[in-house]
């Protein structure tokens, strides 16, 4: 387990790439908009709990995969920002869904390695615009 979170948090640490697509501000708030790099994600999702409790369950297992818990036990080290989301009810609600995805390190983007807890799932993910301060 030690190795696990020396892997996944002392290990080599890569950006998500991103292009600044406009800068802006209103009053004393700056912020960037931006286009986020597609890619291959190691993605959890967790259902029925509050969002609090469920980053609780999700963030570890995310973390022990990309610090070696895999099938070539491989520590890749991270990459940052982690993203997540929780879902809107149709009355706008937040119902008890987060997903949580991490972007796999651009060397194993083309083979990355199988997940060894079958809650951690890859996935393809299109290029996201979002906006950070």
């Amino acid at each position: 387990m030690l190795g696990v979170i020396r892997n996944s948090l002392f290990g080599n640490v890569e950006t998500w790439p991103w292009q600044v697509l406009s800068k802006g501000g209103k009053e004393e708030v700056n912020y960037e908009e931006r286009t986020c790099e597609g890619g291959k994600f190691a993605t959890v999702e967790v259902t029925d709990k509050p969002v609090d409790e469920a980053l609780r369950e999700a963030m570890p297992k995310v973390v022990k995969y990309v610090g070696g818990t895999n099938d070539k036990g491989i520590g890749m080290g991270m990459t940052v920002p982690i993203s997540f989301a929780v879902f809107p009810e149709e009355d706008g609600a937040l119902q008890k869904k987060l997903k949580v995805w991490f972007r796999i390190p651009n060397q194993f983007q083309s083979n990355p390695p199988v997940p060894s807890d079958d809650s951690v799932k890859i996935e393809e993910r299109e290029s996201i615009t979002v906006y950070s301060m």
